[in-house]
């Protein structure tokens, strides 16, 4: 068929039409490879490799890529881990590390993107070790592997913002005793202070009832306002 009417695909776009021998010559040149999608001016799109410009398409220099059963996935397991002990650090000594744990995050997948090369794997562009779930996906699917590590990584980074939860209104809780002892004595002129806040409920966001345990063994139901970084402390009538 010498008349133009193939087309290939790149970037998402249709490129065409050109005749075969054009074709050949984009595949001799590695401006498209054997799986670079193409159509033949009739019935579906198909990978290029699946045709008679396959021939046309030079030879790999050096070995081949490593059996997938090969590649190094301890950075990848790397990343599972940091999450995991990320969020035991924040459980543990009350903490916030989230930027660490995504400095670190990035830097795994930086430094496993560059294994993958050295194993002869055309590895997920470097910047998706920004959005770390997709580097996960597309490497498990460029390499052929299962996807375990990116639902372990996804099941960690739940875990992570479970506890970054539970330590904020921890924190919001303590911000809140004082406060609340400052109500008690200044405008209710009593010599009791508040020992404890526990958060109950959160009707809308940034908005808390809770419970102020008391000295004297009295409780008094408070709400509570998050304005940035200010705490607002009420105490309704009882």
């Amino acid at each position: 068929m010498s008349e133009a009417t193939w087309y290939y695909s790149k970037n998402g776009t249709r490129n065409g039409p050109f005749t075969i021998d054009q074709m050949k010559g984009f595949a001799a040149s590695s401006v498209i490879g054997l799986d670079t999608k193409v159509w033949a001016g009739a019935g579906d799109w198909v990978a290029l490799k699946e045709t008679e410009l396959a021939a046309s398409v030079p030879p790999l220099s050096g070995p081949p890529p490593l059996a997938s059963s090969d590649v190094d996935n301890r950075f990848v397991w790397a990343l599972v881990g940091v999450q995991i002990i990320g969020a035991l650090l924040g459980l543990l000594f009350d903490i916030n590390i989230g930027w660490l744990i995504l400095i670190i995050n990035v830097i795994l997948c930086v430094v496993d993107e560059r294994r993958l090369k050295a194993a002869g794997y055309a590895a997920p562009e470097t910047y998706w070790a920004v959005l770390i779930p997709v580097y996960l996906w597309k490497r498990a699917n460029l390499i052929g592997h299962s996807k375990n590590y990116f639902y372990a990584w996804i099941a960690g980074f739940v875990l992570l913002v479970i506890v970054g939860f539970m330590d904020s209104e921890s924190e919001i809780e303590e911000a809140a005793c004082p406060i609340v002892t400052t109500i008690i004595h200044d405008q209710f002129y009593q010599k009791a202070s508040c020992i404890a806040v526990a958060i109950d409920d959160e009707p809308k966001d940034d908005f808390y009832t809770a419970t102020a345990y008391l000295d004297n063994g009295n409780q008094l139901d408070i709400t509570i306002e998050k304005k940035r970084d200010n705490i607002l402390v009420r105490i309704p009538p009882q």
